[in-house]
């Protein structure tokens, strides 16, 4: 997104490529009193690249807090922030033989990602398992996991993260049989439905529905697994995890356009200002003196102050001018003030 040099300086070594790399075509030292006379005051050169590297990956991380709590102040979430189990505890039958079982997952919500860290087996033995996540072309992922025959048993995973675009099939190939738990309760007023060519998202008691539809599965050509029948019932898996608004994936992505696209080039700026101020408090809080340091400590702190002031002033533009077509996940709040604000990470 910005590099930190648009060339190689001759004055300084361990000069790498990928520094002067910048879609924006932004960099670090052509912000205003930032140059490379800062390996003065931070030693010798290597440690300048580490500072910079590390100055930008802490801007990037400030922003993607600092952007939704901008944008709520002129928007206001969708759907509401899931946690919790998809599918059932309870059980009362067994699933007709097959080869493969498992959950279909659905969603083109925009914005919005499902982030997998646990996975409970309900089957008639005790095993281990592998559960294979697939999309519409590929194997994706790989977890072991175990049953305990008779009674759900639960294996945590690291974090995974699933952006919802795109089919998922969550599969496994047991030794026994999975039992038919549900899916959905089926009440108040809401029922199950799965139709990718018309998708039915809906509130529910069990809050998932908002975000991406599910459907059991089971078959044994993986070929042909977009063709498998979906119902109801969950064939033995629960899955542990949430729903929620991937808002800094909605506005920087590989479709982002950092040259012509107003909020493209404003969200670039603002990372570049705030590396500016990280890089800046990292020289001033240098233990090394210089000349640098000695004379320029006035004009650094005056850096600092308008680094962070057009850091606020681009934040401000983009929570005010995004459009509601970047995602699914938010809308204008509401000019009567009716609109409920809800938790988004």
């Amino acid at each position: 997104m910005i590099g930190f040099s648009r060339e190689e300086c001759e004055c300084v070594s361990d000069w790498d490529a990928s520094y002067s790399i910048s879609d924006s075509g932004l960099y670090v030292d052509e912000l205003q009193g930032m140059n490379l006379r800062i390996l003065d005051s931070l030693g010798n050169c290597p440690y300048l690249w580490e500072k910079m590297t590390r100055a930008r990956e802490n801007a990037i991380n400030c922003f993607k807090t600092d952007i939704i709590q901008e944008m709520l102040k002129y928007k206001e979430p969708i759907r509401t922030r899931f946690t919790g189990e998809i599918g059932g505890r309870g059980f009362s039958r067994i699933i007709t033989a097959d080869t493969y079982y498992g959950l279909r997952m659905y969603s083109d919500v925009r914005g919005g990602k499902y982030i997998l860290r646990g996975v409970s087996l309900i089957l008639n033995t005790t095993e281990a398992v592998n559960l294979e996540i697939y999309d519409d072309y590929d194997l994706l992922y790989t977890y072991a996991l175990t049953s305990v025959a008779g009674r759900p048993h639960k294996t945590d995973i690291t974090a995974l993260e699933l952006t919802l675009d795109r089919n998922y099939y969550f599969l496994i190939r047991p030794v026994g049989v999975p039992y038919g738990n549900k899916l959905t309760c089926n009440c108040g007023g809401y029922k199950w439905c799965f139709d990718p060519d018309n998708p039915c998202y809906r509130k529910s008691r069990d809050g998932w529905t908002e975000w991406a539809m599910i459907g059991g599965v089971n078959g044994s050509d993986l070929s042909i697994r977009d063709d498998w029948d979906i119902c109801k019932y969950a064939n033995g898996l629960i899955l542990h995890g949430n729903f929620t608004c991937d808002v800094f994936g909605s506005l920087c992505n590989e479709d982002s356009d950092f040259i012509n696209n107003e909020i493209d080039v404003s969200i670039a700026w603002a990372i570049l200002y705030k590396t500016g101020e990280f890089l800046t408090n990292y020289i001033m809080d240098t233990g090394e003196v210089s000349r640098y340091t000695l004379l320029g400590v006035e004009a650094l702190n005056e850096n600092r102050i308008y680094y962070n002031k057009r850091y606020a002033v681009m934040m401000d533009f983009i929570a005010r001018s995004v459009d509601d077509e970047r995602n699914d996940c938010l809308r204008c709040r509401s000019p009567h003030g009716v609109g409920k604000r809800t938790q988004l990470l």
